[in-house]
């Protein structure tokens, strides 16, 4: 496929950000960020519950890097909406001029459902926005005012607490999500919106398929923003990739990433863009059974992997990131981060990445 000088100039400067999987060491990940901060505005970090902790990992990478720093993303499930408005808020204390901090959040991945219950996702989501705001605009919090998190954590209702030490903070609001419930209240309460291309509906199979526009539900956007105050929604793709010299290994990076996803997403959003049941029914009981991520990439076939992350050596990647960057341009999407796994060595990667990919698609 031919792309015009425009197009390519364009796609690369939709790329800000990276983002690091938090499986791998918190002193190699603030290794791998210096290095990725000096080509990237923003280091995202995920947030996988059993990881390593996303708020000491960020907090280090912020002091070193002077990078913008984003959660890619958190969840409201069995946390204390106190302290993650705490901890935005002092990563927002070591952000230089021109940085930010990205309070990325969803309704939390297969991981956070074989744990635990998630009663309402969309409006716990949408009780901790609330929540962070109040408090990081000064505001004293009544407990009793979230029903939906005070039931779900045994909070007191008459409870209140404050951030006295809280100036207005540099923290924009960023929710994940596919379904159109969610997607409708990014629309009405974020500043932003991340669409991943290892979720099915955002992917690259869905583009290819021609269901995008079917599937994406980002119609719901415009709804939610006819009741927004919010002065713009940015919208941010996150194109997931797995870069290494060796193909197996990155291959095998993938399917890791890539079982996260199918043990967590309803049978339908799969269906639609052309997955079989069978293609990910032994994962999925893998990772709900207990037996670990490890074992259920393992039960993963390749050719399911290689639809929701690019991956391979450098060369691999390179044309399916041209063609899914120039679609996620020609969807609406401003803003993109290379997301995780990256590769199965994160120091390899970014070098990778820096010098034999991203110069490629400029």
């Amino acid at each position: 496929m031919l792309w015009t000088l425009f197009t390519i100039v364009n796609r690369e400067s939709m790329i800000k950000g990276i983002q690091l999987h938090a499986w791998a060491g918190g002193p190699s990940m603030v290794e791998v960020a210096e290095v990725a901060a000096r080509t990237f505005e923003t280091i995202w970090v995920t947030d996988q519950m059993q990881s390593r902790g996303v708020g000491a990992v960020l907090g280090a990478i912020a002091a070193r890097t002077g990078a913008g720093v984003g959660t890619a993303v958190t969840f409201p499930f069995g946390r204390n909406p106190l302290e993650q408005a705490s901890t935005m808020a002092t990563l927002a204390e070591f952000m230089p001029a021109g940085r930010q901090v990205s309070m990325g959040i969803g309704t939390g991945g297969g991981l956070v459902s074989a744990l635990m219950e998630r009663q309402q996702p969309v409006g716990r989501v949408a009780e901790l926005i609330r929540f962070c705001r109040a408090l990081w605009r000064g505001e004293s919090v009544r407990m009793g005012d979230y029903p939906l998190t005070c039931a779900d954590l045994g909070l007191r209702a008459e409870g209140r607490a404050s951030l006295d030490w809280v100036d207005d903070p540099a923290v924009r609001v960023i929710v994940a999500g596919t379904g159109p419930k969610i997607l409708e209240m990014t629309g009405e309460l974020a500043d932003g919106v991340i669409c991943a291309s290892n979720f099915p509906s955002h992917s690259l199979a869905a583009f290819r398929s021609g269901q995008f526009d079917a599937v994406s539900n980002l119609d719901r956007l415009d709804a939610g923003r006819e009741r927004s105050d919010r002065p713009e929604l940015t919208r941010i793709y996150g194109v997931n990739v797995s870069v290494s010299a060796d193909r197996d290994r990155a291959n095998a990076a993938a399917r890791r990433q890539a079982a996260l996803i199918v043990s967590q997403q309803p049978h339908e959003s799969l269906q639609r863009v052309g997955f079989e049941q069978s293609d990910y029914a032994a994962t999925r009981e893998a990772v709900h059974t207990g037996r670990g991520i490890a074992a259920a990439a393992e039960l993963l076939p390749q050719h399911v992997a290689d639809q929701l992350v690019i991956s391979g050596t450098p060369g691999d990647c390179i044309a399916s990131l041209a063609e899914l960057l120039e679609y996620a341009r020609e969807a609406g999407f401003t803003e993109a981060y290379v997301g995780a796994p990256v590769g199965p060595d994160p120091a390899e990667a970014v070098d990778l990445l820096t010098t034999e990919v991203l110069p490629e698609l400029i």
